[in-house]
C-alpha cells in the first residue's frame, strides 16, 4: 500500500472532519510542504517555457522574413506531412483608458462628455473577486 500523500490527507480532511487540532495543523503542514515543492517545480518549469518560446519566436521571425522576401505563401513539410503557411492578419488595438478618452473626445466632441461616459463606464463595469495564496521570502 502507498504511503499517504498531503493530497490524499486533503481527501481524508474533507471526508473526516472529526480531526483534531492537532492532527489538523500536521496535515496543513504537509500541505504546505507539497504547495512550496509543487510551486518551485513549477518555477522552473514555467522558466524554461520561457526560454524555449524566445527561441522559437526568434526562429519563427527568421523564418517569416525568408518566406516573406522570397513571396513563400506555404511550404510542405515532408517530415511530418504537414504544411507551414504564411498568413497575415490585422487586430484590433487594445482599449485603454488613454484610447477610450481621445476616441470619446473625437466622437463627441467634448473632453467633459468624454470624461462623464468614462466615468461612468468605469463605475458601472463588473469586477471579479479571485482569491489566492502568495508565498513571501523572508
Amino acid at each position: 500500500m502507498a504511503p499517504a500523500t498531503p493530497l490524499a490527507n486533503t481527501v481524508e480532511t474533507q471526508q473526516e472532519p472529526t480531526q483534531t487540532p492537532e492532527q489538523e495543523m500536521q496535515t496543513l503542514k504537509e500541505i504546505i510542504m507539497a504547495w512550496r515543492s509543487t510551486e518551485t517545480e513549477l518555477s522552473t518549469l514555467n522558466s524554461q517555457i520561457r526560454e524555449k518560446k524566445k527561441k522559437q519566436k526568434t526562429m519563427e521571425e527568421i523564418i517569416l522574413r525568408i518566406m516573406k522576401k522570397n513571396n513563400i505563401g506555404a511550404l510542405d513539410l515532408k517530415g511530418s506531412g504537414g504544411r507551414l503557411l504564411y498568413r497575415r492578419q490585422t487586430m484590433k488595438g487594445t482599449l485603454n483608458v488613454k484610447t477610450l478618452t481621445e476616441l470619446l473626445t473625437t466622437h463627441l466632441k467634448s473632453e467633459t462628455a468624454a470624461t462623464d461616459a468614462l466615468k461612468f463606464i468605469n463605475d458601472n463595469r463588473g469586477a471579479k473577486v479571485r482569491e489566492s495564496l502568495m508565498y513571501e521570502k523572508e
